[in-house]
């Protein structure tokens, strides 16, 4: 908060289990002493840790997350007992909570299904719990909870994982078929010779053919990775172009990390690699060279010259790895 900007609702108060008005932010301070929840979306964009644990967890997972943060303070609730649309986990960090969890009341509810349009349970909790720093508590999505910080003000985080579901895949599905002229065609009116169930029979059959393709599975994985949204690194002068060999022949390089990295051998001498969102040609390179080069940590110039046997350090690794710096790929390590 101290070296961010951060408007509301990315950054806001609860207070008696409501969220108080964008307006109050302004008195942040004095809600906090009278005893409100403060929240803080989205802090695996601005801390860099967290940034990294989410991008590796996206990895893990294959789906999209998210990480807000807690601060409560003691008996305050600061939620209503409800519900979340996505998978949570909830990690403990300072001082402790008590969280009382209940069965879910709808099942598998989607993003638009929000708790605010039901009563929660009357039945007790099947869980009660006090979390404490290092602690981890899994809600699964659709289970109704609350929680009260206990005798010491407690700060936790909340890792929200958005598991995709059959109607994402149908939503993928009428997204590919708008791009069809078929799809788009109106239907026959009634004065017309065709009828509307001729019509849709040849629509329906294609939907069909298209859901027993044999790599549907593959292609809708491919669009899901293509979702992710890495999280950018930048390391300037170097990536301008300057100074990216302090120490020469030994300079260590650093590979681009927790994102999805695939690699393609092309019928002529050389690969294509797609990571982070982009695309990079690879040629006149050996298959050592690229699997070294996305599998090791960390690496040396050196060490790229001798998965190199018979290159030139200036006229041919220079100028590749300088490259790979420009676009982002490699990073140099800083002394420590």
């Amino acid at each position: 908060m101290n070296f961010h900007q951060i408007d509301y609702p990315d950054l806001r108060l609860a207070l008696n289990e409501k969220v108080l008005e964008e307006s109050e932010n302004e008195r942040l301070l004095h809600w906090c002493q009278q005893g409100a929840t403060l929240i803080i979306n989205q802090v695996h964009k601005r801390v860099p840790a967290i940034a990294q644990f989410a991008a590796e967890l996206r990895q893990i997972f294959g789906f999209r997350t998210q990480v807000n943060a807690y601060s409560s303070y003691p008996q305050q609730q600061g939620f209503s007992c409800h519900y979340d649309t996505h998978e949570v986990f909830i990690l403990q960090i300072e001082g402790s909570k008590e969280w009382h969890i209940f069965q879910d009341t709808f099942k598998y509810p989607l993003p638009e299904q929000k708790s605010a349009e039901l009563s929660p349970p009357t039945d007790p909790p099947y869980l009660s719990c006090v979390l404490h720093p290092g602690d981890v508590l899994y809600i699964p999505k659709g289970h109704w909870h609350y929680a009260i910080a206990t005798e010491s003000p407690s700060l936790h985080l909340t890792l929200g994982i958005h598991v995709k579901t059959g109607i994402d895949l149908l939503e993928w599905l009428i997204h590919n078929l708008r791009q069809q002229v078929e799809w788009r065609k109106s239907l026959p009116a009634k004065c017309e010779n065709k009828t509307i169930g001729q019509h849709l029979s040849s629509l329906v059959q294609q939907v069909s053919e298209t859901l027993t393709e044999p790599l549907l599975g593959d292609r809708y994985q491919g669009y899901l990775d293509s979702l992710a949204q890495p999280v950018k690194r930048y390391d300037f002068p170097r990536q301008s172009g300057f100074d990216q060999f302090p120490k020469g022949i030994d300079t260590r390089f650093q590979c681009i990390q927790f994102q999805p990295i695939q690699i393609i051998e092309l019928p002529e001498e050389g690969f294509r690699v797609l990571v982070s969102g982009r695309e990079i040609l690879l040629r006149g390179v050996t298959a050592t060279l690229v699997e070294h080069l996305f599998q090791q940590s960390s690496f040396t110039g050196r060490d790229v010259l001798r998965w190199l046997p018979g290159y030139d350090w200036e006229i041919d690794v220079m100028p590749l790895l300088s490259h790979l710096v420009a676009e982002g790929i490699l990073f140099v390590e800083a002394d420590v």
